[in-house]
């Protein structure tokens, strides 16, 4: 299993607090959330590699013992294009995780747990439980198996699952072809379960204020 953080992206949401980083290195306690990402998936994988873009040269020789993928023309393409890339090198079941989201240890333990007991035959992707409107949403059937994805009624993705090696070749043809559009299409492309966790075991920092909410809540998860 090898994991990749996607972190290509401005986060442009957040103002002057990613003016000269990418949103992955914001710190919260005195650590950055890729530190915190590092630290967790350390000894559950295999390897690890982040894709970056905006603002990368200011952070790239900060990084030790992970491989760097430098996507240069970030702007011109949404985060589809990072995981094409990263899948492209990365011959081996890939946990695919947001650059701009933190989970308890506990929720990877699960995630690999469900992929180990599926052997394989279905991609994994973590959602947070109540339907939604509000969001870009996975749709499930009453299985558990993603029927869809999109802004539409369902469960907000938890930005972490894995991509089955079983599945990769489909998956780079489809990220190919839509290069401007978010990667979690691919899950109702392909064979994919959902699995659900606690809002408690999870944060995303989109806008400053989930920063005031992060501080509050990273003791709880830390690692």
């Amino acid at each position: 299993m090898h994991a990749v953080i996607l972190a290509a992206g401005c986060g442009s949401r957040m103002g002057d607090s990613t003016a000269d980083i990418p949103k992955a290195f914001l710190e919260i306690h005195g650590r950055t959330l890729f530190d915190r990402q590092r630290t967790a998936l350390r000894d559950r994988v295999d390897g690890l590699t982040i894709v970056l873009g905006y603002q990368y040269e200011n952070i790239v020789d900060d990084l030790t013992a992970v491989e760097a993928i430098v996507l240069e023309q970030w702007e011109e393409y949404e985060n589809a294009e990072s995981l094409r890339c990263a899948l492209e090198r990365i011959n081996d079941d890939v946990l695919v995780l947001n650059g701009d989201v933190v989970v308890a240890p506990s929720v990877l333990d699960r995630l690999l747990r469900r992929y180990a007991a599926l052997n394989g035959r279905y991609n994994v992707v973590v959602c947070l439980p109540g339907i939604q409107n509000d969001h870009t949403a996975i749709q499930c059937d009453e299985t558990g198996t993603v029927i869809g994805y999109g802004m539409i009624p369902g469960y907000r993705h938890a930005g972490v699952g894995i991509v089955s090696q079983r599945y990769r070749h489909e998956a780079m043809d489809f990220l190919a072809q839509n290069q401007t559009e978010w990667y979690p299409h691919i899950y109702h492309k392909l064979p994919t379960k959902g699995l659900f966790i606690s809002p408690t075991s999870h944060i995303e920092i989109n806008r400053p204020k989930d920063l005031r909410v992060a501080h509050d809540r990273m003791p709880s998860l830390e690692y």
